[in-house]
């Protein structure tokens, strides 16, 4: 049995002759605490738009837009995958797809003309590509980060910590855990450091170890 979920606009399904990954996720800058997704790439998309320091709150297919014909554009519908507000109180809209050279022409068409629409009216609109996301490990990072960047921590704690490794030069994950082990700083601690961006972290692709869960 197919099993459906529900943006804003829209019945989301994963029937197809294809398996489609759908699902919900916790996402702390959405309205209702969580963010439902149509695939595995909109589902990076809202992970990492979510990581961002600028975007203070995000929601889903939240809108469907009907644009006219104009100026030599035709008319278009579209409804984008991410809005995003962010702390300067702009409203940005993005579009997550997996890669480049995986576009359909179809797709490639109605990316350029609703970017066209969108460009004509001020407003933002990107689209975010998951294989981006995926090189030099970003996104791979920023999940097994993401636990440990969402739990509370007492302020105190936190700013301690941050100024006992304030002085470290970017380095990637392993030299981080080094240092924060000298400065007697747990690793959870240091994950939400690194969460969010305290402390300057060099991406690259994780090292076996690194996926297994850290002791807080």
């Amino acid at each position: 049995m197919a099993r459906k979920l529900y943006s804003p606009t829209r019945t989301i399904s994963n029937r197809g002759e294809h398996p489609r990954f759908i699902g919900q996720f916790p996402c702390a800058k959405a309205e209702a605490s969580h963010l439902v997704f149509d695939s595995l790439s909109a589902l990076y998309c809202g992970i990492y738009l979510e990581w961002l320091p600028n975007v203070v709150s995000m929601a889903f297919e939240p809108h469907e837009f009907t644009f006219e014909a104009e100026a030599g554009l035709p008319e278009l519908r579209c409804h984008p995958d991410y809005e995003a507000i962010l702390d300067t109180g702009e409203i940005e809209f993005y579009e997550a797809k997996y890669s480049r050279d995986g576009l359909r022409d179809v797709e490639r068409e109605k990316l350029a003309l609703t970017a066209a629409h969108f460009e004509r009216r001020g407003i933002p609109y990107k689209v975010i590509y998951r294989e981006d996301l995926e090189a030099d490990g970003l996104i791979d990072t920023i999940i097994l980060l993401r636990h440990y960047g969402l739990m509370q921590y007492p302020e105190g704690a936190v700013e301690a910590a941050a100024q006992r490794l304030a002085q470290g030069q970017e380095a990637p994950l392993e030299g981080w855990r080094t240092r924060a082990a000298a400065a007697g700083v747990p690793t959870g601690l240091l994950y939400h450091l690194l969460y969010h961006q305290r402390l300057p972290l060099v991406y690259r692709r994780l090292l076996p170890v690194e996926l297994q869960p850290c002791r807080v």
